[in-house]
């Protein structure tokens, strides 16, 4: 089965690209210089399509030979600089399937191209890739089998600090479905800052109906409020809330599209055990009134064959300060409700961790998980606000061999990518990860807002996270994840 790491101390994002379009700096092409439709058009289309085309997050369109000549300054200096295509693996580490990055050549081509005055060239252009038509990112170009959109439409002030609240609404299955991939669209990139849903149930004593969105904040209907007629012992539409969390119908953050299952895998949503979609909720003020209403996308698999996918594991081990922090037993229901009132007011998510001191440029937090069974690691992900600085994932083998599985030297809280294994690394039983995670809370730091201040750990972005996932799959006879197709 394929299941989770992931350790948490917490969330955000956002991006954008600027412009210039081509000047009298360019000298007259000759034969040898490269040609759009010769090989730059298919760079730009393999690399750079998939967010800069309409109804995507990139902020031009650079489906055609127009489109790119006149932002081939632009894209010079972005590739050239390595900003883009956006990928932030040192190459020294790990092969990885969803790699962005341009070889050298391929940046050379591009820049004689656009020195050499960007000709189109001879020929017929080449063909872009098939995208959905309202933006979808399913590799085969497919249309989501059933899209599932929050009910009510939120709205932003033009400036101020939103809190992270939750929003719940009824799971639209009655019966267990597999899904191989799913993909959440914001309704509004500029103003979201993440999304994240969780399949669950209605606990018991309350039910979905109309309440503040967070403790002092707006009416709204979809928050989950006490049910007035409750009787304990009667039987309740609530599902059994002791089965936890029954795994998620995706999440987004800026630059993540589609995410599908590896083949010869899916997800399985139980909706005969569970009732309810929470939708985790973050926006920021972008200097005028925005309005949002996302929806998730959803391909079923095909058939039922291959081996499930089970909801993420949530560890809670810790190195801080030289010292191991281990979390306490699981919460009780009651102090599970207290702490989720607790993440809606923007409390400290994890008492575990102490802040990051006021001008630390090196604050150092580990994360260690333990491989329970021989299994295949298939992705890492990384994910951190402001400070983030770095982040190193290492496996230790049981007869002590390690592994720089991935390292992130230059963590951008504008690009939060799951790096994607090319081929899946087989971690034996005994063996431990561990996700190093350095923060720079220093004026050295340009992105960091207030270095005179200690930072908690929260979802609010003046705040920070530590959250890093790793995806496996347990080991049984001859099931090693494939990474071919793209189904």
């Amino acid at each position: 089965m394929s299941r989770s790491f992931v350790l948490t101390t917490l969330t955000a994002v956002m991006v954008i690209v600027g412009g210039q379009s081509l000047t009298a700096e360019t000298s007259d092409p000759t034969e040898d210089t490269p040609t759009y439709n010769g090989a730059v058009g298919q760079l730009l289309l393999e690399n750079c399509a998939a967010c800069h085309r309409p109804n995507q997050i990139g902020p031009m369109s650079l489906l055609t030979y127009k489109d790119a000549r006149r932002w081939a300054r632009t894209i010079k200096a972005k590739v050239e600089g390595r900003e883009m295509p956006p990928w932030f693996a040192d190459p020294r580490f790990g092969h990885f399937a969803n790699d962005l990055s341009l070889s050298e050549q391929d940046i050379a081509t591009i820049v004689e191209w656009v020195d050499g005055g960007a000709p189109e060239g001879e020929g017929a252009p080449p063909e872009p890739p098939t995208f959905s038509d309202d933006g979808w990112t399913h590799p085969s170009g497919r249309d989501p089998d059933f899209i599932y959109e929050l009910p009510i439409e939120w709205h932003t002030e033009a400036d101020g600090e939103s809190p992270n609240f939750n929003l719940f609404t009824p799971l639209p299955f009655d019966k267990e479905v597999l899904i191989e991939a799913t993909e959440i669209r914001p309704g509004n990139f500029a103003a979201t800052h993440h999304i994240v849903t969780n399949v669950m149930n209605v606990p018991a004593g309350m039910k979905i109906g109309t309440g503040p969105a967070w403790p002092g904040g707006p009416v709204v209907d979809y928050a989950l409020v006490r049910d007035p007629d409750y009787e304990p012992d009667q039987d309740s539409d609530a599902g059994n809330s002791d089965l936890g969390p029954g795994g998620s119908l995706g999440a987004y953050i800026p630059g993540r599209g589609a995410v599908l299952t590896a083949e010869g895998q899916r997800l399985s949503i139980r909706g005969d055990q569970f009732n309810m979609v929470a939708w985790n909720l973050h926006y920021q003020a972008t200097g005028q009134p925005e309005s949002a209403r996302p929806q998730i996308g959803i391909w079923f698999a095909k058939d039922d064959e291959g081996t499930t996918q089970e909801p993420p594991m949530v560890l809670q081990e810790y190195i801080s300060k030289g010292v191991q922090l281990i979390a306490p037993p699981p919460l009780s229901a009651a102090e599970r409700r207290a702490a989720a009132q607790g993440r809606q007011a923007g409390q400290n998510l994890n008492p575990l961790l102490d802040p990051i001191p006021a001008n630390d440029g090196d604050w150092t937090v580990t994360g260690i998980g333990a491989v329970q069974n021989d299994s295949w690691i298939q992705s890492l992900l990384v994910h951190a606000h402001l400070r983030g600085k770095d982040f190193t994932f290492v496996l230790t083998r049981p007869d002590g061999t390690e592994e720089i599985m991935l390292r992130v030297p230059n963590y951008s809280f504008d690009w939060q990518f799951e790096y994607e294994l090319s081929e899946p690394t087989f971690a034996p039983a005994g063996s431990t990860i561990k996700m190093i995670a350095r923060y720079d809370n220093s004026r050295a730091n340009r992105h960091n807002p207030a270095p005179h201040r200690e930072v908690y750990w929260s979802e609010q972005s003046w705040d920070d996270m530590f959250l890093t996932t790793v995806q496996y799959t347990e080991a049984e006879g001859d099931n090693r994840p494939r990474t071919d197709g793209t189904r």
